[in-house]
Order: C-alpha cells, then sequence, then structure tokens
C-alpha cells in the first residue's frame, strides 16, 4: 500500500526523519532497510538502537506523525486508481496487503475507496507481518484462492521478499528503494504501465523450478508414483506427458504413475500449460535388486525457514532437487517449512513444533522425540528404505534425527575475540546448555543407538560448536592460534558411538575445514571490521555396520552477498549444508 497505491513511503520517511531528528540522529541511505516497508515496531526498535530512547515511546510517536502527514497529504500513486477500477470492471477480486497499522489503512482507504477492496490485511492481523509470508498467505486464504494464482504488487524489497515467499508472482514499482528484476518477478517503473492482461499472464505463464530432477528408486515389477505439480510456479496448469516411456502415465494434475517392466533409468518431460517442461529422471532396479543401495542425506540450518531472503522456498527447492538428496534434517524451520517443502516435492515430513524438521523422499513411518518450547534439542522419524523382505537386505530402515542446539555463548568467540583459555572455553561450554542439551539428545537415542547395526543411525544438525576433531594442534592457526581443545559436545557424540561422516571423508582439518558458519558473514557484524571465526557447526553423525561413507561436502550454491544485502542471494541461509553420500550394505 504505502508507495505501491499511495505516496506514502516519502510521508513514512519524512515521519521517521522527523521522530529521529528530534533526538538528534540524521538518517541516511543506511537506515533504508530498517525503514521502508517495515511495521511501525520494527523502525521503532531499529531508532531505540541509535538514538535510546524509549520504542514504545518512539512507536507512538510514529503512528502519530505518519497518521497526521496521511490524513493530510496522502495522494494515490499514478496508474494506481486507474488500475483498480480496471480490476473492479472485470470483476477481479483485490487485496490490501500492508505493514501498516489498521488505523493508518483505514485513513488510506477513505481515500482510495474502501468499495475497491475486497479484503484488507494489515500488520495487526497477523502473528508476523512483511518480510515474513504471513500477510500475503492470509490475503490468499480470504480471498480463497493459492498464492500462486494472485500476484502481488510491491514497492520494496521487503515487501517483496514477503509476496515471494508466500509463492505469489510480483509486479515490482519501486518507489524510494530499487528492486532487480527475477525470476517470477516483473519491475516497472509506474503502475500507469500496467493493466489485467498483463498481471493475467503473470499467473498463466509459468515455470518449473528445473529444467530436470530425479526422483526416488522404483522397482521393477512395482506401482511407482510421484509429483511435479509443486515444482510449478504459476496459475494451476494442466500437466502433460510429451515423451518418455509407455509405462509411465501423467495425469493432469502432475501426478506420474505407472509400473516399470524392467530396470533402467527412465526419463519423462512432463509439460504445463502455456509450453513450460520438466525432465523427470526415474532410476529403475531390478526386481531382485536392492531398492536403496546409495543413500544421500543432508544437514540443512534453514536459517529463520529462509525469510531473509526473496522467494528463498523457490529457492531451497531447487537447492533440494539439484543436490539429489534422499533425507533432509532441517533446523530454523520457521514453524512450517518441512510440512510446505515435502508437500511441493511430494516427499514425507516431520515438522517437530517450530524449529526442527526432517522430509523424505522415501516413505516415514515413525516420527519421535519432542523439543524444548525454545526449538532447541531433538527430534527424529524412521525412514523405510525398503518394504521387501522376500530377500537378502540387511537394512531396510534408517533411524534419522534433526538436532538444533544453543547458540550462546559461542566458543569460537571466546577463542579468537576473548583469547579465552581452555579451560575457560569448556566452563562457558557448559555454561552455554549445549553439553547438557546433547546428553539429553544422546539418553533419547539410547535405544536406536543400542541397535544400531540392525538399523543404521543418523543424528544431523546445528551443533552451534566446533568439534574435538578439527581443534587439534595442527590446525590451530585457523582458530586464533587456539588448540587443541576438546571440545565436549562432539566428544560426547563420538563416546556415544556416533562417527562424524564428514570427518571420515575428509580427516585432514586443515587441507578440509569443512567450513559451515558462515558464507554470509566474512566480517563479525558488530561493525569492528574483523573477520568472523569460520568454523564446522553443522554435522552428519552415524552409527552402525549398515552405512559406509562414499563422501562428504559442504555445499553453497551462487556466491552469496554477505549480511545484511542478502535479499537477492540465490543462496537462501546464512549457514553451508552437508550432504553425506553413504553405500547402505
Amino acid at each position: 500500500m504505502d508507495g505501491t497505491l499511495v505516496d506514502t513511503e516519502e510521508l513514512w520517511w519524512q515521519a521517521v526523519r522527523h521522530v529521529a531528528s528530534a533526538r538528534e540522529y540524521e538518517l541516511t541511505d543506511a537506515d533504508l532497510p530498517d525503514v521502508l516497508g517495515r511495521p511501525v515496531e520494527h523502525t521503532a526498535a531499529h531508532l531505540q538502537r541509535v538514538t535510546g530512547a524509549s520504542a514504545g515511546a518512539l512507536c507512538a510517536e510514529l503512528h502519530r506523525e505518519f497518521a497526521a502527514r496521511v490524513e493530510s497529504e496522502v495522494v494515490p500513486r499514478p496508474g494506481a486508481l486507474e488500475l483498480l477500477d480496471e480490476l473492479h470492471r472485470q470483476g477481479i477480486r483485490t487485496a490490501l496487503v500492508t505493514a501498516s497499522p489498521r488505523t493508518v489503512v483505514d485513513i488510506v482507504l477513505r481515500s482510495l475507496g474502501p468499495e475497491r477492496f475486497a479484503v484488507s490485511v494489515t500488520a495487526d492481523d497477523t502473528p508476523r507481518t512483511k518480510p515474513a509470508p504471513d500477510p500475503y498467505l492470509a490475503a490468499a486464504r480470504a480471498l480463497g484462492v493459492e498464492p500462486s494464482a494472485c500476484v502481488a504488487v510491491e514497492d520494496t524489497p521487503t515487501g517483496v521478499a514477503s509476496a515471494e515467499a508466500a509463492g505469489c508472482p510480483v509486479l515490482a514499482v519501486p518507489s524510494l528503494a530499487p528492486v532487480p528484476a527475477a525470476p517470477g518477478r516483473t519491475v516497472l517503473d509506474s503502475l500507469e504501465r500496467a493493466d489485467v492482461a498483463l498481471l493475467e499472464a503473470m499467473v498463466t505463464e509459468g515455470a518449473f523450478l528445473v529444467p530436470a530432477f530425479t526422483t526416488r528408486n522404483g522397482r521393477a515389477g512395482e506401482p511407482f508414483r510421484a509429483a511435479v505439480a509443486g515444482l510449478f510456479r504459476g496459475a494451476g496448469p494442466v500437466f502433460a506427458k510429451a515423451a518418455g516411456p509407455e509405462w509411465v502415465q501423467v495425469g493432469a494434475d502432475g501426478t506420474l504413475t505407472g509400473t516399470p517392466a524392467e530396470a533402467g533409468t527412465y526419463e519423462v518431460v512432463v509439460t504445463a500449460g502455456g509450453g513450460a517442461c520438466v525432465t523427470v529422471r526415474i532410476p529403475v532396479v531390478g526386481a531382485d535388486e536392492r531398492l536403496v543401495s546409495r543413500l544421500r542425506v543432508m544437514s540443512w540450518n534453514l536459517w529463520l525457514g529462509g525469510t531473509p531472503v526473496a522467494g528463498h522456498r523457490a529457492k531451497q527447492l531447487t537447492v533440494l532437487l539439484d543436490a539429489d538428496v534422499d533425507v533432509v534434517a532441517l533446523q530454523e524451520t520457521g514453524g512450517a517449512s518441512a510440512k510446505e517443502l515435502a508437500d511441493a516435492l511430494g516427499w514425507d515430513h516431520h515438522q517437530a513444533g517450530h524449529n526442527l524438521g526432517v522430509i523424505s523422499r522415501y516413505p516415514v513411518t515413525a516420527r519421535f522425540g519432542t523439543p524444548a518450547p525454545s526449538g532447541y534439542g531433538a527430534a527424529g522419524v524412521t525412514v523405510r528404505l525398503d518394504d521387501r523382505d522376500d530377500r537378502d537386505c540387511a537394512v531396510q530402515d534408517v533411524t534419522v534425527w534433526s538436532a538444533h542446539l544453543n547458540y550462546t555463548p559461542y566458543g569460537p568467540y571466546d577463542a579468537c575475540f576473548g583469547g579465552q583459555p581452555v579451560p575457560v572455553l569448556l566452563e562457558h561450554e557448559e555454561a552455554s546448555g549445549r553439553v547438557a542439551e546433547m546428553a539429553e539428545v544422546l539418553r533419547d537415542m539410547a535405544d536406536d543407538l543400542a541397535r544400531c547395526d540392525t538399523t543404521p543411525v543418523l543424528l544431523m544438525g546445528d551443533f552451534n560448536t566446533p568439534s574435538h576433531l578439527d581443534w587439534t594442534r595442527n590446525p590451530a592457526s585457523l582458530h586464533g592460534g587456539c588448540g587443541p581443545v576438546p571440545w565436549p559436545v562432539t566428544q560426547a557424540a563420538e563416546e556415544a558411538g556416533l562417527r562424524d561422516s564428514y570427518r571420515v571423508a575428509r580427516p585432514d582439518p586443515v587441507r578440509d575445514p569443512g567450513t559451515t558458519w558462515s558464507p554470509l558473514h566474512p566480517r563479525h557484524e558488530d561493525g569492528s571490521g574483523r573477520p568472523e571465526p569460520q568454523d564446522r557447526i553443522d554435522y552428519v553423525l552415524f552409527a552402525g555396520r549398515g552405512l559406509d561413507v562414499q563422501d562428504s561436502v559442504t555445499l553453497v550454491t551462487g556466491a552469496p552477498r554477505p549480511w545484511p544485502d542478502v535479499a537477492e542471494n540465490v543462496w537462501p541461509s546464512d549457514h553451508a549444508a552437508v550432504i553425506t553420500t553413504f553405500t547402505v550394505r
């Protein structure tokens, strides 16, 4: 709304500048990310940091100053009323989605005409506002349509991030802050250039997220099923088979079904609507072969569900498809990421509280573990790799745990910034709660570990602590000259029988440091300019004779820009992921 339909971004900037100037702080371009497109509470918190004033008082004054300006000076943006009237004439329902409070929105609606909108969603109406996807998801629900069938018209990077996170194609008409073009996004310099035909084209001309991907394994003589609809961005098209083996049928809803007769790798070309297509590779094993002989797993901290990055859900799906992984342990899921990713991929999932999850392209047959209210701790699943028992198959199930441990105090900061001796580092590690958290995780896993030679066990996650296998004497120069350090969290896991797959594959921490924290933080974010300690704090641990490590790597795609200029990054996280490929015995 602000800066998109009415010219209030400048009024908001004036109001914030007035409140800041009264406290002897002058706004600059550096303040733009904390002012434009943000709710009042966010900007008040920013001003509190830079002025020391009370956030409550700042909130009240910002509300008052902005409302006064809107009441007297609000002006529709060029082309806004004309586009709204055209939408109304054609019977296209419109929602107003804004990070402004209801009190301000009601003033603006009086200027625009409330009859032009079927729905309005304000900062008061959802638990989270922009850049989270909540406002657009709520608007789509109220309109009774999928977000992919709604064009979001936005003017700021914050608003664009919110809309794209919800799955909406975006028409960006930048006001004060630039918005670059991107896949699924159209950028115009004025709403005067927009019309209903353009908006309709944006939701009818969609695309698949990737040109090709590989499904789970199938077996000759057994029914196979996969889905592609969740990987298409655009209004619901009719899917069809363009090429591929006779045994594969493609339903109009994007479901692939059939029963292969022979082993091989089959390719099916699926089209959607106006010509978008994707190649689906289906590996099929022989009728008497093990279904899964290679297992590829990933541990990935999604970073607040991915919301700091525009279009994060599509980018997450692209990463997973290109990585060709079978099972993924997730941390910082933001409440629903495990379910939403699994639904789009056609996989199984376990969403454990607001912070942890596991997704798998093979069936999840059991779910267990209860994270603490903070979200720290662990949760797990049983993944069924093969449900046939009439062959010599030593492994059918694998137990997978996803863990996330408390982040503060952080050992590498104490060592590299504070120069603390090893005894103090270990005291701080105890005080962090991570040692106790890992002890509880291992207690929860005790029965699984006891039978790991029958059912292999994986513990994956963000432990927020380095490894005793990395901080040895030789690589001490990588850690501020500190080492060796017997970091207790990873030692406890090792003593419980878990092995570090990355160090099994790459035993030299000097040659292969395996850094996962952080691709976005080359410098510490306190503004001092000192280098951020780069460390390996994300892990894929395993136990049991049924798994042998083939390889283990860290993954970051693209060339991520450092914090805070991250919205357009291809890589939608502040951690690297860890991927380990196992041979299944």
